[in-house]
């Protein structure tokens, strides 16, 4: 039987009706003010002064996105784009050696002809005393033009599938074990077998339905280190060194860990394989603290790095840390199981972009400013934040627009200060000019906002404190119930969260208007211009 979005979803999309009357029944906007020390100010209409600064970030960050690309068209592969008119095509990748196939699906992908296998991988979980689920299975392939997907579990018991996220409006078909389903552009799903798709889903199958690779290297280039199909075994501490391409084919699994040890320049980390970091877990969440990133560039001088296209797997420490200005992130998967797995973090004017992120840390970092995160698809373990504002910042950063991201699980059962969007600032630098807009949050159902300047066992308080201000939570849309209030709270009345706006937020069933509507505690002593607001016109969208 053919099937869309869950019924849930479904109506609420229909109830979330498209922007384009946002001043039919005269004023725009109603809802609340909080201001320091407990004043509260009616809003009923326009608030030009949120405008102006979401119009502000968006046009900058729209010109340092133009930069970095400028940047990454120096370097010798930096295309990541396929050419426009590229001919219908598929590429899938073999499985190396001695690497066991997934027990628990099987996939077949068609564009013409026949069905084609394409081999499905399996990481276990590895923090098993927190992690709730048992494993994940996932398959990567390239196309253009349309391919039918068939995803077959071996478990019986399935009575339907979907495909998550609800933004690619996947339609699929069950039969038997099967989940079949039609795509004509790429994507990073999951794909789910009723009943087991609720937190939390023992046995996630993701498919990775990457675009046709652009600009790939040569394997006699002297400037590129490359990996081919099969299992390499390099081991941690890899050098990253300026001018250098590391490549990673298709069907290579890479067992290695990569570290710059100073600035660089010009560096490039591409291809459609796997880089595994399962020889450095030691099997224990404080040993693993001391263990190497996959990809680590710290200096912050370093300029115009890409990553792109690699799956990174079973990292022990964070996966993507690559702090130069001018960094693009872009179609990278992450998948990884212990605290302290960051997901990804670029440096000043970054691009990250149509990534994947499974992590059990913070998934998606946002210290470093004039930083664009788009289009990512994050599937959130019980540590950490989909979108982390702040940890220890002291230095002052500023403009951040996140947007068109979709969060399908959020696993979040245990630790208290979890939130979809969160800062724990306890730094001294202060972070301002952030714009989320248009963000979907599926299966999640802990805290959407935990939002403070707090001490944690990790800062020294001589160091002091900073603030945060001028952040924008604008159309954002969860599709469930969330047991735990929403937190704004700075640290003092000299060091406040200062205008946070919660902009057309739906969640809980209804759109946002006052603290009651989004059940928000916001603290009158550390706060200033907290404002809460929807659209008149019911649509929830601006």
């Amino acid at each position: 039987m053919p099937r869309g979005l869950p019924i849930l979803a479904a109506a609420v999309a229909l109830a979330l009706v498209p922007a384009g009357a946002a001043h039919a029944d005269g004023a725009p906007y109603t809802g609340k003010q909080y201001d320091f020390g407990g004043t509260i100010t009616q809003i009923s209409g326009d608030v030009p002064v949120v405008d102006d600064i979401a119009n502000s970030i968006t046009a900058s960050t729209a010109a340092t996105v133009d930069e970095i690309a400028a940047h990454r068209a120096t370097l010798p592969y930096g295309e990541i784009y396929p050419a426009p008119g590229t001919p219908d095509q598929l590429t899938t990748y073999p499985g190396p050696a001695g690497i066991p196939a997934s027990d628990q699906y099987t996939v077949t992908v068609e564009q013409a002809g026949g069905p084609v296998p394409s081999f499905v991988y399996k990481s276990l979980a590895r923090k098993t005393d927190t992690n709730r689920e048992l494993d994940t299975s996932w398959t990567s392939f390239s196309f253009s033009g349309a391919v039918t997907v068939r995803v077959t579990r071996a478990r019986p018991g399935a009575t339907g599938c979907l495909v998550r996220p609800y933004s690619a409006a996947v339609v699929t078909s069950f039969s038997g074990s099967t989940c079949t389903f039609t795509i004509s552009r790429p994507g990073n799903l999951s794909v789910e077998f009723e009943p087991e798709i609720h937190n939390p889903v023992p046995h996630p199958m993701l498919v990775f339905a990457n675009p046709p690779e652009a600009d790939v290297p040569s394997p006699g280039d002297p400037n590129v280190r490359y990996f081919g199909p099969g299992v390499h075994t390099i081991g941690a501490g890899q050098p990253i060194t300026s001018g250098q391409t590391i490549y990673v084919a298709g069907g290579a699994f890479v067992s290695g860990a990569f570290l710059a040890t100073g600035p660089v320049s010009n560096v490039t980390v591409k291809g459609r394989g796997i880089i595994s970091g399962l020889f450095m877990d030691t099997g224990s969440q404080e040993l693993n603290k001391n263990q190497p990133g996959m990809i680590d560039i710290a200096d912050q001088t370093s300029s115009n790095v890409l990553v792109e296209g690699v799956t990174f797997v079973d990292a022990p420490r964070f996966n993507v840390r690559a702090l130069a200005q001018y960094t693009t992130i872009h179609n990278v998967k992450t998948m990884s199981w212990w605290y302290s797995t960051d997901g990804m973090v670029g440096g000043n004017k970054s691009l990250l972009e149509n990534n994947f992120v499974k992590s059990n840390d913070d998934s998606i970092k946002l210290f470093w400013g004039d930083t664009t995160a788009r289009g990512n698809t994050i599937w959130q373990l019980e540590n950490g934040a989909p979108f982390m504002i702040s940890w220890n910042i002291h230095e002052n950063s500023q403009t951040f627009h996140v947007y068109d991201n979709d969060v399908i699980h959020a696993e979040h059962y245990q630790i208290e200060k979890s939130g979809i969007f969160r800062s724990l600032h306890a730094g001294s630098g202060t972070l301002s000019r952030y714009l989320f807009d248009d963000i979907r949050i599926e299966n999640a159902a802990w805290r959407l906002f935990y939002l403070t300047i707090e001490d944690n066992k990790w800062y020294d308080p001589a160091r002091g404190h900073g603030e945060i201000d001028q952040v924008i939570f604008r159309n954002i849309h969860a599709y469930t119930t969330y047991q735990k209030p929403n937190v704004v709270q700075g640290f003092d009345s000299t060091h406040k969260m200062r205008n946070i706006n919660f902009q057309n937020v739906y969640a809980n069933g209804v759109c946002f208007n006052n603290v009651q509507a989004g059940n928000f505690t916001v603290d009158p002593a550390t706060t200033n211009a907290v404002r809460i607001y929807r659209s008149t016109d019911g649509s929830c969208r601006t």
